[in-house]
């Protein structure tokens, strides 16, 4: 609790002793040490609420942090390079007919597996995935939906990149934000002011 807090605290509780006294003077000590639990209860309590939201703030931006550096991995670029390359529709065996597409399809799934988990456990804010790389998402599921329904199938599993999967839904449900395939970032966001 900052010097401030700690300040109002005592002079609230002065306050609220002198005008008890004023007003009776026969007022027990007991009460007088009641009050004072009561405020300094409160006074714990506040602080610890905003202890916790101050922590929930930087595990969030800790989270946040951590996705963008796997997502900046020369790996992933290379991986969501040859994921955007995929045609529209490709099924299992176009997409498993390249050895490095496959690849990349399975290093972007699995990425954005943990990505979208990671939003689910409310650890990285849906809102921060949005607006770092949602067109990407949903891009990337566009193109490997075909496959990923075709690999449950075949496996009999609806695991298969489920979180990915989940992720792309969330925010298409959610957050259609302001860019797209036809408006960047560049433009959606020109009249930025730091």
């Amino acid at each position: 609790m900052g010097q401030t807090e700690a300040a109002g605290s005592v002079w609230i509780l002065r306050l609220f002793i002198s005008a008890i006294w004023e007003k009776n003077t026969d007022v027990e000590l007991s009460t007088i040490a009641n009050v004072a639990t009561a405020l300094t209860v409160i006074t714990g309590v506040a602080f610890g609420l905003v202890e916790a939201q101050r922590s929930r703030r930087a595990r969030q931006e800790r989270a946040a942090y951590a996705a963008v550096q796997a997502i900046l991995s020369p790996e992933w670029m290379r991986s969501m390079i040859a994921v955007h390359s995929i045609p529209d529709g490709s099924n299992a065996s176009a997409i498993e007919a390249d050895a490095s597409v496959l690849n990349a399809a399975h290093s972007v799934g699995v990425i954005l597996e943990g990505l979208g988990y990671s939003v689910y456990a409310r650890i990285v804010p849906l809102r921060v995935v949005a607006d770092l790389v949602g067109g990407t998402v949903r891009l990337a599921w566009r193109k490997l939906r075909p496959y990923v329904e075709e690999e449950r199938q075949r496996s009999g599993s609806q695991k298969t990149f489920e979180w990915f999967q989940w992720l792309a839904t969330q925010l298409e449900r959610h957050s259609p934000g302001k860019t797209n395939l036809e408006t960047g970032a560049h433009q959606a966001y020109q009249d930025w002011d730091p």
